[in-house]
């Protein structure tokens, strides 16, 4: 018995018993503590190598992170740049394979050139801030009116429209966007936005495509 138990009137020990449970169960607790380190200590070298490895959770929790939540932070990390690519460009969809954002050849070249004007730079400088989060593949369209060219160093629309997305990838990657994953296509006239009979329809057929591709097969790992 502990000495100092005997100097507490009984009574304190019917009203207030709570205190000799809590030390009850702390002397428990101690004696099975050191029952465990001395049966430890008894141990062989591989005996306690098995023990520590029961004891590691890394040897219980699946270590690689499983597909559907890799997919999921692919969806979130889209999205949170389709936002962003929302905010930045009036003229932005987004489907479940892609995110497409159109930009008005007006703004990016003069007539009949491939060379980007003054006023081009900015909004390819903020559309590269948003593709150099990303590692999706990137797919730059061209595409032009039917007007036929004259007096220009291009033989067709068709060959215009590769210049010109030929024109923005150079941009992107000297704003860093990694080369390898951009591909550059050209249509001409032959993918139409609005029909060719007014000049608001040519105006929104000569354009330029960013079409991000979506989806782990087009991510780079």
């Amino acid at each position: 018995m502990i000495p100092f138990l005997h100097r507490l009137p009984a009574a304190t020990m019917e009203e207030s018993p709570l205190w000799l449970i809590v030390l009850a169960d702390m002397m428990t607790n101690l004696m099975l503590f050191f029952l465990v380190m001395f049966a430890l200590a008894q141990q062989a070298p591989g005996a306690k190598e098995e023990m520590v490895r029961s004891f590691d959770a890394s040897q219980v929790v699946e270590a690689r992170p499983r597909p559907e939540d890799a997919g999921m932070r692919l969806a979130v990390e889209e999205m949170r740049a389709a936002d962003a690519l929302k905010a930045l460009f009036a003229d932005t969809d987004v489907a479940e394979n892609l995110i497409r954002v159109r930009l008005q050849n007006q703004i990016l070249f003069p007539v009949a050139q491939a060379s980007l004007s003054g006023q081009a730079h900015e909004p390819i400088a903020k559309l590269a801030r948003v593709l150099k989060e990303m590692s999706n593949t990137v797919v730059i369209e061209g595409h032009t009116d039917t007007t036929p060219l004259s007096k220009s160093a291009y033989h067709s629309n068709w060959e215009l429209s590769v210049a010109r997305s030929n024109s923005v990838i150079e941009t992107l990657v000297e704003e860093g966007v990694p080369a390898e994953r951009l591909v550059a296509s050209g249509y001409g006239e032959f993918r139409p936005a609005a029909p060719n009979d007014s000049r608001a329809g040519r105006a929104r057929n000569r354009r330029v495509e960013v079409i991000i591709l979506r989806g782990k097969e087009h991510r780079d790992e």
